[in-house]
This record gives C-alpha cells, sequence and structure tokens, in this order.
C-alpha cells in the first residue's frame, strides 16, 4: 500500500488510464476530462470542494473515490451523479467551501 497520500492519488490515476497532473487543480485528466482522487482514511465520508466540483461539473470530469479502511476496489462516478447527492450547504470552516458525502453513497 501506498502510504504517502499524493503518490496514492497519482497511482489511482494511472490505475485508471490517466495522467496525474503535476500543478494545482484537478488531480489529473483520464482522457480529456479531468478527474480528482477523494480518500477516505479514517472518516466514514469524502470531502468535496466546491470549486473543483463546480469545474468538474463543467468539463464533464469524474472522481475516483478510494475508502482506504475497506476491502473494496477504488470507483470512478462521474461527476454529474455526485452532484444529485449534494446540498447547498456547504462548510468554509478550512478557507474554502466544501461538504461531505458519505462513503456509503459511493460503495
Amino acid at each position: 500500500m501506498i502510504k504517502d497520500h499524493t503518490q496514492r492519488e497519482k497511482q489511482l490515476i494511472k490505475d485508471f488510464g490517466g495522467e496525474p497532473r503535476q500543478s494545482f487543480g484537478v488531480d489529473g485528466f483520464i482522457g480529456d476530462e479531468p478527474v480528482e482522487v477523494r480518500l477516505a482514511k479514517k472518516d466514514d465520508r469524502f470531502r468535496l470542494n466546491k470549486e473543483t466540483h463546480e469545474d468538474l461539473l463543467e468539463q464533464d470530469g469524474s472522481y475516483i473515490f478510494d475508502d482506504l479502511s475497506d476491502n473494496q476496489p477504488p470507483k470512478q462516478v462521474e461527476a454529474d451523479q455526485v452532484d444529485e447527492q449534494l446540498t447547498d450547504n456547504y462548510h468554509s470552516d478550512r478557507g474554502y467551501e466544501h461538504q461531505f458525502i458519505p462513503v456509503d453513497s459511493i460503495f
């Protein structure tokens, strides 16, 4: 198991046939479409950044979700499918707007 968070994200993108990105923004691309990796380490939820989510929606992007505490394989989900689970209630306690979706809603 890859221990470093960033290395784990890059490897997941490669595993799904994509290219990781080296700069800020989305984590990488699969073909022409952006992809964002979301990991659940100890919590039973995924944190989604509002700005990144909106970018993924505009560019027909997707997420790769991985719950590190289970034995299920990572799963790629289109951003528009994830959008159906979100509300207008974003939190901003970390300096950026975000909200959570439960791991069980993905797996």
